[in-house]
Order: C-alpha cells, then structure tokens, then sequence
C-alpha cells in the first residue's frame, strides 16, 4: 500500500511539473512579442528582467535643438554584450515620441502601435532602424522622445536577453522654459503585478493539488 501511495504521489508530481513546463512556454511565447510590442512596454521589456547596463541605446543624429517642421534622419542602434546572431533574432524596440512625424525607411522593418513605434517580425532580425523625424511646427516647445531596446539571444525565451533605455528632450530653437529630461520609467505596471500574482496563484494551486 505504501508502494501503491508513493507511485500516486510520483505521478501527482510529474503532473504538475508537466503542467508548470507548459505553463512556463505559453508565458515566454506570449511575452516575447516577435511581432512588435505596444503600451505594455511603454515603461521598459518588463518581462525580460530589469534593465541592463551591458546593454546601450542610442539614437544617432540626434540635434540639440529643432527649427519649425525641420526633418532629421536618425538611427536607432542597440550595441550589447548579448552575441547578435545574423538571420535570427536579434532585437525589438518601443519608440515613443511626444510631437512630430515619423517614418521609418525600411517600412517592413517597424510598424505603429498603441501611439508609438514598434519591430516587425522582419525588423526583430537587426539592432538598427533608420528613420526621419520631422519636428513640430511650434520651436517654442520642447519635444521628449523615448526609446526601449532590448538585444535578444535568440534561446526563444526571456532567459539572457538585456535590455535598457533612453530618455531625452529636444528644445525648440525659441524654446524659453526649463528643459526637463524624462524619467525613465522602469517599474512594473499593474499588468505586470497581475501576471506575476496569477502565476503564483497557479503555482500554488499545482503543489496544493500535488501535496493533498
């Protein structure tokens, strides 16, 4: 009878660790976002760990300051310690910028989403986009532009991926306030927490189940 117990008790467990492996790739696929990421990223890739050093966002040619409906040709580049791999995935981006237009050269490349910018399942094979930003006609205001980029191992799950941002404010050339840089917001949302909680609810539970 002891025998007959543990042999349930082995398969109670084997269940659940089935069941927690299943669990664990449906999250990864959810949140690796392969075709672009919209405002669930707006503070950062949350789901790939906290931010990184060993990871630079830059965005080159990037001016001090703006005249009225002046266009600028930009690159957005991620240089990393992450080894890039060519013709696999390599990286994603979240572009948001407060006032201007913007359009990407390549336009299979990145795609607009939720009131930003975002990779294409194209785009996430490279690290760099060249774009145009086209400034506001007002050069009495200021304009905040803010870039998530996250370099990407290509393992299919968050797991060694680093990402990191970058927040500046472009001044007008009549520009008479206080130029204030954005903060870098990179705190988990209330979406974040729910998944987080509902994932350890559902822990929970499969030992619960296992243990009873």
């Amino acid at each position: 009878m002891t025998s007959s117990w543990v042999k349930m008790r082995f398969s109670r467990l084997h269940c659940v660790f089935v069941l927690l492996l299943f669990s664990t790739l449906g999250i990864t696929s959810i949140q690796s976002y392969p075709n672009g990421v919209g405002e669930s990223a707006d503070s950062g890739c949350m789901c790939h760990g906290s931010a990184s050093n060993s990871t630079e966002i830059s965005l080159i040619g990037m001016p001090t300051f703006f005249e009225s409906n002046q266009t600028f040709h930009l690159t957005l580049e991620i240089n990393s310690s992450v080894a890039a791999q060519s013709g696999t995935v390599q990286g994603g981006f979240r572009l948001l910028v407060s006032d201007g237009i913007i359009e990407f050269e390549n336009e299979s490349q990145a795609q607009e989403m939720d009131a930003g910018w975002t990779h294409t399942s194209e785009g996430n094979a490279y690290r760099s986009w060249n774009f145009t930003w086209t400034a506001p006609e007002d050069n009495t205001s200021s304009v905040e532009i803010i870039v998530h980029g996250n370099a990407v191992n290509n393992n299919e799950n968050p797991l060694g991926d680093e990402w990191n941002s970058l927040g500046v404010t472009i001044p007008g050339s009549s520009f008479d306030g206080t130029l204030i840089q954005p903060s870098v917001n990179q705190s988990y949302s209330l979406t974040d927490y729910s998944i987080i909680i509902g994932g350890l609810i559902a822990i929970l539970g499969f030992l619960y189940v296992a243990i009873k």
